[in-house]
């Protein structure tokens, strides 16, 4: 199934004949039908095209969407340079996977390439810069073709200057890649020439992608490798396909008309996302923006904006049992419910989900096409977006202030300040405002990232200083992760040995119902034995142990 906005499905009649290459821009960005100040050709509307659209309080804007002017993103793309003037097409033939590292037994069927050029942090002298790539797809694959999907990604990133990390299953692909300049060879000029890799692979699967660029960042943004994942689900939900198929989603909707759809009554905004990421930013700015119509002394016929509700997941596991709650369904009960995630991906079975559980229940269900990343493209001041989007890429966090992210390491005098800010996010220990999750730190008892300061970080190693995420300390969970037996990929478990943190063993204490593995911790002993290897031992040749961590220059 391919995830496209629902506009897209209609043709746009226009009143001259465009070129080729206009053609060819406007087919490969027709999902997205924004009006644009800038272009000057008008168009115009079909009866089916305004008979379609999603709600009936909405016609007036989709008439004036396609009838005004051409699509913001379609008039960029006219503009955009011709990337693919020098594209040399990289073979697709049966053959063995090009030479990769392995992730180890932990994940056995992994590959990472590495990238020929990398840059750090403190890398001032170079000017060259980098560009994102975030998409997701879905398909529907056999076991060979998805082997054969692997293999060429591995060819590809073997001979292009690509980092980043895809997830591949039979039902799709999830992607963050990026490129830098290298050999003449642009960063942007890269990541279009990987997606014409991708439509030439399976044309009728990645003709209809929503590729989202983000050009001209900084070179220490790029990806040191290239790792391809292969998974089962793209987003592991614990949800089976028959009770949420993604046929059966929500209506996509392009980021005008979800900031539209946020302004309304009667509606509620869901965040897809885990807690931790809503905590440093989130959709709530049109309730402040209803709020200061009030100050402002409107009338009584001002209307209520959408209703912010946040699930408080440590992992999309979490979600179906969310929903099960009977205060979570008297909140969605006769409202129109608009989801949104990061990129999207997130939204689509999630919205799945809700429908096959509450689909009668609702007056709609709207979920947002490209995600916060998306919207950002649309609303540069941020719009209804408070605070800072959280990313799975070395941008760390993205706000409309600051488009390449806090990604790197803390200076002082270097933070650059939020606009606005949201409350919850402070440092886990001392309370002290901050936003941004470095050092790795986690929750004790749950795994998930916390906020953690600068100051504190440096005091973290005092055994007395517990670091809990806000939903532990709300819920009180006081029981480690260490001391609990999860199954289901961390989803429940049950306490085992010393119930507390304090050394009692006392049946009120709680274990969080679900656990985060983050941080990369499957290495933590693998790499101190290469730190002990790098040290003498200090009995030398005397040493009688065989298996010693410490360095014996004299054993073979």
């Amino acid at each position: 199934m391919t995830a496209v906005d629902n506009e897209s499905k209609n043709p746009v009649q226009r009143k001259r004949r465009l070129s080729r290459k206009e053609q060819k821009a406007l087919k490969k960005h027709k999902h997205n039908k924004l009006p644009s100040k800038d272009a000057d050709e008008a168009v115009e509307a079909t009866p089916d095209e305004v008979e379609g659209c999603i709600d009936p309080e909405l016609t007036a804007t989709a008439t004036a969407t396609v009838t005004g002017t051409v699509t913001s993103s379609t008039a960029a793309a006219v503009e955009e340079p011709d990337y693919l003037d020098d594209y040399e097409p990289i073979p697709i033939e049966e053959t063995a996977t090009p030479s990769a590292s392995s992730l180890g037994k932990w994940f056995p069927k992994a590959k990472v390439i590495k990238c020929r050029t990398t840059y750090s942090n403190d890398d001032k002298k170079t000017t060259a810069r980098a560009s994102l790539l975030l998409f997701y797809q879905y398909a529907s694959w056999t076991e060979s073709q998805t082997n054969s999907l692997l293999a060429h990604l591995a060819k590809i990133a073997n001979t292009r200057t690509l980092g980043g990390r895809i997830r591949v299953a039979p039902e799709g692909l999830n992607a963050t890649v990026s490129s830098v300049d290298c050999d003449g060879i642009s960063s942007q000029r890269s990541l279009r020439h990987f997606c014409q890799d991708l439509r030439r692979y399976d044309p009728k699967v990645f003709n209809e992608t929503d590729f989202k660029f983000i050009d001209d960042i900084g070179p220490d943004r790029h990806f040191k490798d290239f790792k391809i994942l292969p998974v089962k689900e793209l987003v592991f939900y614990g949800i089976d396909e028959k009770k949420a198929p993604l046929t059966k989603g929500g209506t996509h909707v392009a980021a005008k008309e979800f900031h539209q759809l946020l302004e309304r009554e009667s509606t509620v905004v869901i965040d897809v996302r885990n807690h931790y990421e809503a905590a440093i930013g989130r959709f709530d700015g049109q309730a402040q923006k209803g709020q200061d119509k009030q100050e402002d002394g409107a009338n009584e016929d001002t209307k209520e904006m959408a209703a912010y509700l946040d699930p408080k997941m440590r992992k999309s596991t979490d979600f179906p049992r969310w929903l099960a709650k009977n205060e979570t369904q008297q909140q969605l009960k006769d409202k129109t419910v608009l989801m949104y995630c990061t990129g999207g991906v997130r939204c689509e079975r999630a919205s799945a989900y809700l429908n096959s559980q509450m689909g009668d229940s609702v007056k709609g269900i709207y979920q947002l096409q490209g995600g916060i990343e998306g919207y950002f493209k649309q609303y540069p001041d941020g719009g209804h977006f408070r605070g800072k989007n959280f990313v799975f890429d070395k941008r760390e966090a993205v706000s409309a202030e600051n488009p390449e992210g806090d990604g790197g390491v803390v200076r002082k005098g270097a933070a650059k300040k939020v606009k606005v800010e949201i409350a919850e996010a402070k440092c886990c220990i001392c309370d002290k405002k901050w936003h941004r999750y470095i050092g790795k730190k986690k929750c004790r008892m749950c795994g998930v990232p916390v906020l953690m300061c600068d100051s504190c970080m440096s005091k973290s190693k005092r055994e007395d200083l517990v670091a809990r995420c806000p939903l532990c300390v709300e819920e009180n969970i006081t029981v480690p992760a260490a001391d609990v037996e999860f199954t289901d990929n961390g989803v429940s478990g049950r306490p085992v040995g010393d119930m507390s943190i304090t050394g009692t063993d006392e049946p009120s204490k709680k274990a969080a119902p679900s656990v985060l593995k983050w941080g990369g911790g499957h290495a933590k002993d693998k790499k101190m034995k290469k730190k002990m290897k790098r040290r003498l031992c200090q009995f030398g040749a005397e040493c009688a142990r065989k298996d010693c961590f410490f360095l014996h220059p004299d054993r073979k």
